[in-house]
């Protein structure tokens, strides 16, 4: 089921029933007609032209999100008589068999409010369950293990793991219910974002995403660069364990400074930023020099920290 749609902003829909209400005064209300366009480089990359052939302005009110597929192409709010406007929609390719996916899109043609592009997705076959692995936050020096289905039997001593990220892959233990599979195991060293993908051989690739800490947390644990001219937003620390948290020092990546209020002596604090940034790195560091936390600075279209979709 798609998830409930959040229209765009309260003067939107203004916008909607505007020209819902001149549409009904008219025989030529706006009328959206849509098209799958070819050329796509991938199944899983569709581009649509939204055109409307109504004699009235069209109210766009966004695209409602559904599992696997999200729309990468911002639209117009209006789409004036004749005019055409392209919406991308990039998809995951679903485990196993083929899918059929529908993306709704809301609108003020008075025929029907919401229109519905079915997307049917080739199934990209058998593959390891889950399909990514997210470990959480996880402190460094600890060891936490992560089991995976694979489809087909695979020698695990022919596999290897990603050099310096701490990650281990041994047997699983045999069960009942999933005769092959690998354990994961991560004992990481350094406090950070880790992001990387383990290749299981015929099994396909296996994203893996953890957030690691030294007893100080961070939400979020993942800065992005805005688009646009939004702000950078805050950051909330959260210090772990009886010692009171002590942060010396904040290095920050160009073009971002801060400041660092306290929320509960020793124990929260709140990171207010300032600017945009680069692409970097923000690094709180104790009295001693030791690292405390590495909160990273990414571009826009980079991963996300949040659980990789299953």
């Amino acid at each position: 089921m798609p998830k409930p749609f959040a229209p765009r902003a309260s003067r939107r829909l203004g916008l909607v029933l505007v020209s819902l209400t001149l549409a009904c005064a008219r025989s030529d209300p706006p009328n959206l007609k849509t098209s799958l366009l070819p050329g796509s480089e991938r199944p899983t990359e569709i581009r649509y032209q939204l055109r409307n052939v109504g004699g009235w302005p069209l109210a766009l009110d966004g695209v409602a999100p559904i599992c696997g597929c999200a729309a990468v192409t911002p639209l117009p709010e209006i789409l004036a008589s004749g005019a055409s406007t392209i919406l991308g929609v990039q998809c995951r390719a679903p485990r196993g068999a083929a899918a059929t996916r529908e993306l709704r899109i809301r609108t003020s043609d008075p025929g029907g409010v919401e229109t519905v592009l079915p997307i049917t997705l080739p199934g990209s076959g058998p593959g390891p369950e889950p399909a990514a692995l997210y470990f959480g936050y996880v402190r460094a020096g600890e060891s936490v293990v992560r089991d995976v289905v694979l489809p087909e039997p695979v020698a695990v001593a022919s596999l290897v793991a990603p050099v310096d990220t701490g990650l281990a892959l041994e047997p699983m233990p045999a069960r009942g219910d999933a005769p092959y599979g690998v354990r994961v195991r991560l004992t990481p060293n350094a406090p950070g974002v880790l992001r990387t993908t383990i290749d299981l051989g015929p099994a396909g690739p296996l994203p893996v995403v953890a957030v690691v800490h030294a007893g100080l947390l961070a939400f979020p644990a993942e800065i992005r660069v805005p688009r646009g001219s939004g702000g950078v937003p805050p950051i909330t620390l959260v210090g772990l364990g009886d010692a009171p948290l002590a942060i010396a020092r904040v290095d920050y990546p160009s073009g971002l400074s801060g400041e660092l209020r306290t929320v509960t002596p020793g124990r929260q604090y709140r990171l207010v930023l300032r600017g945009r940034g680069a692409p970097g790195a923000i690094s709180l560091q104790s009295a001693a020099g030791a690292p405390l936390l590495v909160i990273p600075v990414v571009g826009a279209d980079a991963g996300s920290t949040a659980a990789p979709p299953t």
